[in-house]
């Protein structure tokens, strides 16, 4: 389906660029509006018209306030880029990206070619997977403990007044170094993760999360990916380190931010 422009009062909204050719998605767009495929600057643009009304101004604003005005709208501009996915590289553009017209669209597109041009090559054949850590420190502070008795690195007194007085100071001590003990354990989860990944990228951390990365995982190591993080889960679960594994997702990660 050809793009047909904005109309007065209306917006284009771009949900992704696309390697040329491909077809547009099925999936309902944003506001119930058709989609189509907008050749622009040697990509393809999936594209759609919304009244602009919707999202700027002091409507705007209440609209993205109001979980159930976004919440099915930010689901069916996913369901419209997964889909697109389906079908080859996408570079996925966040929720509310409008243009007031397919020419400043190509303006756009055509400035930003050979970035878009580089993630689409990067990302084909990939799926993004988020990997979350959280880790329970009194946990870790325990099993250290306990491993430094049984080494014998940590001895305690005979007298069982001192022998908790030192426990107490023992932990507090562990506690103060979890930070440097934790450091050398990310480096070597991301490690091992890298092994069936293309790329990686930080994330911001949130909550008591200790890790938060995106891979971009070849769709054929997913599988492979996937027990690699329930590996580590097993061996690090002593530790009280537990892992999140969620996926796969259109790499907006690995894309730059919305035009």
């Amino acid at each position: 389906m050809a793009a047909i422009d904005a109309a007065p009062g209306e917006a284009v909204y771009l949900y992704c660029f696309t390697s040329a050719g491909l077809p547009p998605p099925q999936a309902p767009g944003v506001a119930g509006d058709p989609r189509a495929v907008h050749p622009t600057a040697g990509l393809a643009a999936v594209v759609g018209r919304v009244a602009l009304a919707e999202f700027v101004g002091e409507a705007g604003e209440n609209h993205l306030q109001d979980i159930g005005w976004l919440g099915p709208r930010a689901c069916r501009h996913a369901a419209v880029v997964e889909q697109a996915m389906a079908a080859g590289p996408v570079y996925p553009l966040p929720f509310g990206t409008l243009f007031s017209s397919l020419a400043a669209l190509d303006q756009e597109a055509e400035r930003r070619r050979a970035e878009i041009a580089a993630v689409l090559r990067q990302v084909e054949g990939c799926e993004e997977w988020s990997v979350e850590g959280t880790l329970d420190r009194k946990q870790a502070v325990e099993y250290q403990l306990e491993a430094g008795l049984r080494s014998g690195d940590y001895v305690l007194p005979e007298s069982i007044g001192r022998r908790h007085l030192e426990e107490q100071k023992l932990r507090r001590a562990i506690a103060s170094g979890l930070n440097a003990w934790l450091e050398p354990q990310l480096a070597d989860i991301q490690q091992t993760l890298s092994a069936t990944s293309r790329d990686w990228r930080p994330r911001r951390l949130r909550d008591e999360t200790v890790l938060h990365w995106a891979y971009l995982v070849p769709v054929e190591h997913a599988a492979a990916f996937g027990q690699a993080v329930a590996a580590l889960g097993e061996r690090h679960e002593r530790h009280g380190l537990r892992f999140r594994l969620s996926g796969p997702w259109p790499p907006y990660t690995f894309a730059q931010a919305a035009p």
